[in-house]
């Protein structure tokens, strides 16, 4: 009999924590000590924040609120923050170790970024080419302000943080953790992306039906983006190329206020634009065969890798050894359902 590590169920990325046997209270529970440890990071940062602004007197109590350096930094920070509050819950609750979060492999895929720049880019370089020409002109024209560099900086070093720690709480961590009440695959993903795209719409405190509109098609996008290639890589690729391409102009061009108003006709149908170029990645993404991984039909199951090598184990001393490079070639093509870890300690599986 062989003494090689049991074999694990390596399933689509939306239903990774879903269990027949699930009790109900376990996502439950992760969910309300997600959101308390988000209210609490939150209101610590924030109140540092406004703390420090009006000691340097950058703002002061009689004024409304303004997004100062000091501000725009711990927003980013408590975003941010979602990434290894995420990973963690997601741990505590479920038993799935925090780099299960990444992709259904366990790692950050570098290759697929490097793969969908090659028209992510372009696309939004098209999107939001007439406000970097501006910003670039208001930059020539005159020196930036101590205020406008600081905030520079801070979206080049913090932004993408905040871009990720948003895909890591709400496509990662909440459309998992709802879709863990039901055990079909289908439904999982279905009953998690709706919650999580109103969620992620919601905490945008947007009151314009167009930019509400916006962000229930990016969150639905992304959601699409991340079961199809297994993984939160090229989401989090997309939010960071959108936010920090569309605030850096802002910024330079004394706009950013007006960036963050969501009030009620703030937007209006040119909201179309942005996305129009959403659903036109998502679709390229979605119909690129190297950056869709296939979960779900196999070219050759690992099943039938084990059953040849059992045949030929006393036959063939190196089986193991073949045995193990095709499963490695598969999982790098995405092409296997199934795969045997090294160590019970890289995977808990979910009691």
């Amino acid at each position: 009999m062989s003494d090689s590590p049991p074999v694990m169920v390596q399933r689509q990325y939306h239903d990774a924590l879903s269990e027949p046997r699930r009790r109900w209270w376990v996502p439950a529970s992760a969910l309300l000590t997600f959101g308390a440890l988000v209210v609490l990071v939150s209101l610590l940062l924030s109140f540092a924040a406004i703390e420090i602004d009006l000691v340097l007197g950058l703002t002061s109590a009689s004024e409304g609120m303004a997004i100062t350096p000091t501000i725009f930094l711990a927003n980013n920070l408590v975003l941010a923050a979602l990434v290894p509050i995420s990973m963690l819950v997601q741990w505590a609750f479920f038993g799935v170790r925090p780099r299960w979060m990444l992709s259904v492999t366990g790692t950050w895929r570098w290759h697929l970024i490097g793969r969908s720049a090659l028209f992510i880019v372009p696309i939004f370089l098209l999107y939001a080419g007439g406000g970097l020409v501006l910003a670039a002109v208001e930059l020539i024209a005159a020196p930036p302000s101590a205020t406008t560099v600081a905030l520079l900086v801070m979206i080049v070093l913090t932004t993408p943080l905040q871009a990720a720690g948003e895909e890591f709480g709400f496509r990662g961590f909440l459309a998992r953790t709802v879709g863990a009440w039901s055990a079909r695959p289908g439904v999982s993903f279905a009953i998690g992306t709706v919650v999580s795209s109103i969620a992620f719409a919601l905490v945008h405190f947007a009151a314009d039906p167009w930019l509400i509109a916006y962000y229930l098609v990016f969150a639905v996008a992304m959601s699409l983006i991340v079961r199809a290639t297994g993984g939160l890589e090229i989401a989090v690729f997309i939010h960071v190329i959108n936010n920090v391409l569309l605030l850096g102009p802002a910024i330079v061009l004394g706009s950013l206020d007006e960036s963050f108003d969501r009030s009620e006709g703030s937007a209006g149908p040119f909201a179309l634009v942005p996305m129009t170029v959403i659903a036109i990645i998502t679709l390229i993404v979605l119909l690129h065969r190297p950056l869709n991984l296939r979960q779900s039909s196999p070219r050759e199951s690992v099943d039938a890798i084990d059953r040849e090598a059992c045949a030929d184990e006393h036959e063939n001393h190196g089986a193991e050894k073949d045995v193990a490079h095709r499963r490695e070639g598969a999982v790098e093509t995405g092409d296997v359902v199934r795969i045997r870890l090294e160590s019970l300690d890289d995977y808990q599986k979910p009691e």
